[in-house]
Formats: structure tokens, C-alpha cells, sequence
């Protein structure tokens, strides 16, 4: 019996030397729901897209828009306090400069907003003088010119352009004043490829739902 205590403590001395690396804390938790717990977190990123971006910081074309427009401010020389500024939609570098897209438009209007919020005076030239009301709603802006006013008190506007990476997105922004041509300032940033492909599948997911209607 003496004999048998040394081994069983040395058995024992294996077992505790062998046992995992990591901290894992056991629990009484049953094996089935144990490997079900686990299914569902592996899984949560695709059979539970809503749940898993609810739990994780967002980040939108907003952010990159803000730091457009607070870079653009920060170099640019006094402007006249009542000058109204425009902003344009973003085109690409390698287009006509004068097609556009959904991520060129929204990251404009991003940049109203910011502008807005900078005390800037933005004029909105796609506001016309009327409301439309149809079927489908009550508009007041649109993008036909000839509903337009040809003529608007604009001063300054901010444009820009996109360049496709294999990782992302790079914006070159620029203040230019009309009359004379001259950039005022000039801004730039990188949108990595998850921010774009975050528009862009949506916009995909809205079009093949019209078709299926």
C-alpha cells in the first residue's frame, strides 16, 4: 500500500503538468448546450449580422466626411463671413468627372452637414422654388437643372475626387473659389474597403429587392 501512494501522486503530478495552457474557467454547463453556445458565437457574424453590429462600435462614412471638413477649415484663409459655399458630389479620378455614386453622393451630403455644424454658410443650389407633391411624397430638391435657378450667389464650392485601392478608398477634397479658380484649401483621408462595401452592398440588397417586387 506504501508503494502505491508515490505513484498515484506522481499520476496526479502528470495530470495537473499536462492540463491546458490557457485560462479556461469550467462550468457545470451540459456539453449540448456548451457546443450550441459556441455554434452561435462562431456563427453570429453571418446567421445574426443585426445582433453582432449592434455589439460593436460604428464607424460610418460620417467620421471620414467630419475630418474632410474640419481639415478644410483649418487651412483655409478668412472667408467672408456671408459667403455661401456649395458642395459637390465626388467623382472618380478615372470617369468623365461627371458620373456619380452613391458613396460620392452621400459623402457630400455628409460634408453639408459638418459644414453646417462648422458655422459655414452652404447654399443647397438642388432646392427649388417649390414643393412637389406626388404620390410618393413631397419633395423640394431636385437634381433636374431645369427646375434649377441658373444663377445663385456661390462664392465658394468643395469637390473632390475618389481613387479605388486595393484597400480602401482615397478622397482628395479641395475649396475652390469660383471666380477665380484658386484652392483654397485641400484635404484628404482613406476609407478603408468595409466602410465603402457597407453602402454599397446595401444599395445591391435595395436593388434586387425592387426587382423581386
Amino acid at each position: 500500500m506504501k508503494q502505491l501512494i508515490p505513484t498515484l501522486v506522481l499520476l496526479l503530478c502528470g495530470c495537473v503538468q499536462q492540463g491546458p495552457a490557457n485560462n479556461v474557467r469550467l462550468t457545470g454547463e451540459p456539453p449540448a448546450e456548451r457546443s450550441q453556445r459556441v455554434e452561435q458565437q462562431q456563427g453570429l457574424g453571418h446567421s445574426a449580422p443585426d445582433q453582432f453590429y449592434r455589439q460593436q462600435p460604428i464607424t460610418t462614412v460620417n467620421e471620414y466626411s467630419r475630418n474632410i471638413v474640419h481639415e478644410l477649415m483649418q487651412q483655409h484663409q478668412a472667408l467672408d463671413d456671408n459667403a455661401m459655399v456649395a458642395v459637390t458630389d465626388l467623382s472618380y479620378t478615372d470617369s468623365t468627372l461627371d458620373q456619380g455614386s452613391l458613396f460620392g453622393h452621400h459623402f457630400s451630403e455628409a460634408m453639408i452637414y459638418d459644414l453646417h455644424r462648422f458655422g459655414v454658410p452652404v447654399l443647397d443650389y438642388k432646392a427649388t422654388d417649390y414643393i412637389r407633391v406626388t404620390p410618393d411624397g413631397d419633395f423640394v430638391l431636385s437634381r433636374n437643372f431645369e427646375e434649377l435657378k441658373a444663377e445663385l450667389p456661390i462664392k465658394y464650392v468643395i469637390t473632390g475626387t475618389m481613387t479605388m485601392h486595393q484597400q480602401g478608398l482615397l478622397v482628395n477634397a479641395r475649396l475652390i473659389q469660383i471666380d477665380t479658380k484658386r484652392v483654397i484649401s485641400a484635404a484628404r483621408t482613406f476609407v478603408p474597403n468595409h466602410i465603402v462595401r457597407a453602402l454599397q452592398q446595401w444599395q445591391q440588397q435595395q436593388t434586387l429587392r425592387l426587382k423581386q417586387g
